[in-house]
């Protein structure tokens, strides 16, 4: 989802032969842009404490919906538990800022507060919009206070965020036997714009099936909520799924709630996701892996559930009323104006199942990804063009989904 990038970078996990690990890290694209420069004392104080720092300027394009730039640090620090359990403890502050946004998000929200209301203008900052727009867009507090627009485009938040992981998985790139479990909450209320709290749950398992074949499972849960003065969560805080990270098919953030009335996503404070896969070592550093993705994403108010209500909106054409004293004829005003229809019920997990090849590249120490998918239930789903979903798809990535 990065598009095309450069990038330079250098790494060493002996800084000046103390066993001390640093990352610098350059990149630019046409989507994405990452100035990184982070520190590791594995151990610190000479004891088994793992601290470290992290300091970055970021900025990524999410395609069809608004470019997102951050700029923050963090600070850790880890200490072993009993076996393979560690805790961790992260301090974050980060400001981030919202320009780009999608004239398709803010039409399809300002028809939400006000029928028939477009929005034609072309937006590169949130600050074009005009004293009309943002007036409507007043109308509907959720949807002014999740883009961004009452703080002019800009939050911060300070957060820290203590973790339990329990790790036993044998391989953290081609990995056949082992668990990982990770328990964690976010809690945004040290300081800062935006408060809330964000716990999230993790299980993933690895059997051996035979010698050359594993198989892989995972299950996620996570949940967001505001807190104290913080009415409603910024978009970039808000859940989402799809992606090669999560349900692998469909495009990156394209999973969950809309905004009422449209197929614009808008994110949730809840989601729902199961990974599991069938790995085939065909070559020391080539995997061949069959796989099925599931996930939902749900608003507040909102449970989890097996099937959902499908809905668009229509313009229907006035009625039109004879005047018995006149020639003429007059339009009732009040019914016109866009009308919310049912399609009926689609499955509310949306799926994903194919193939892929993973094959490691050393020089470039990450897993190349070549994933072929089929898509079965996507019905309301749109990909970033906001065109509805592809049956198949086929994407190029790095890494692994879990």
């Amino acid at each position: 989802y990065e598009g095309v990038f450069g990038q330079l970078g250098f790494q060493t996990a002996n800084f000046l032969g103390r066993g001390e690990s640093l990352t610098l890290s350059l990149q630019a694209g046409d989507r994405a842009q990452n100035y990184q420069l982070a520190f590791t004392e594995p151990f610190l104080f000479d004891r088994n404490i793992t601290g470290g720092f992290d300091i970055y300027k970021r900025s990524l394009q999410y395609i069809g919906y608004y470019t997102q730039g951050s700029t923050g640090g963090n600070v850790t620090f880890g200490f072993p538990l009993a076996g393979f359990s560690r805790m961790f403890v992260n301090y974050a502050y980060e400001q981030v800022k919202m320009s780009d946004l999608s004239e398709a998000l803010i039409d399809a929200s300002c028809t939400v507060a006000v029928r028939g209301c477009s929005i034609i203008s072309s937006l590169n900052d949130l600050s074009q919009l005009s004293s009309t727009q943002l007036e409507v867009l007043r109308r509907n507090p959720f949807i002014y206070d999740s883009l961004l627009i009452g703080q002019g485009g800009r939050r911060t938040i300070s957060k820290v965020v203590p973790s339990f992981v329990h790790n036993t998985v044998d391989n953290p790139i081609f990995p056949n036997t082992g668990k990982r479990l990770t328990a964690s909450i976010d809690l945004a209320v040290l300081g800062g714009n935006t408060q809330f709290y964000k716990p999230n749950l993790e299980g993933i398992w690895f059997f051996r099936h035979t010698a050359r074949t594993s198989i892989g499972f995972r299950t996620q849960f996570q949940y967001i909520a505001p807190v104290r003065n913080t009415a409603a969560l910024p978009i970039f805080e808000r859940l989402f799924l799809g992606g090669e990270y999560s349900v692998r098919g469909y495009d990156i953030r394209s999973i969950g709630p809309t905004v009422p009335g449209s197929l614009v996503v808008l994110g949730g404070n809840k989601s729902l996701l199961f990974n599991a896969e069938y790995m085939i070592s065909i070559a020391s550093q080539v995997r061949l892996i069959f796989f099925y993705d599931a996930g939902q994403v749900r608003d507040i108010g909102d449970s989890f559930s097996w099937m959902q209500d499908l809905t668009t909106t229509v313009n229907p054409p006035p009625p039109v009323l004879f005047d018995p004293l006149g020639s003429g004829s007059l339009s009732d005003p009040s019914a016109s104006g866009p009308q919310t229809v049912s399609l009926g019920s689609v499955s509310a997990f949306k799926t994903s199942t194919g193939a892929e090849v993973r094959f490691f590249m050393p020089v470039l120490n990450v897993p190349f990804r070549l994933i072929f998918a089929a898509n079965p239930q996507r019905a309301g789903v749109l990909d970033n063009n906001f065109r509805p979903a592809k049956d198949f798809t086929f994407k190029f990535a790095v890494g692994s989904t879990f």
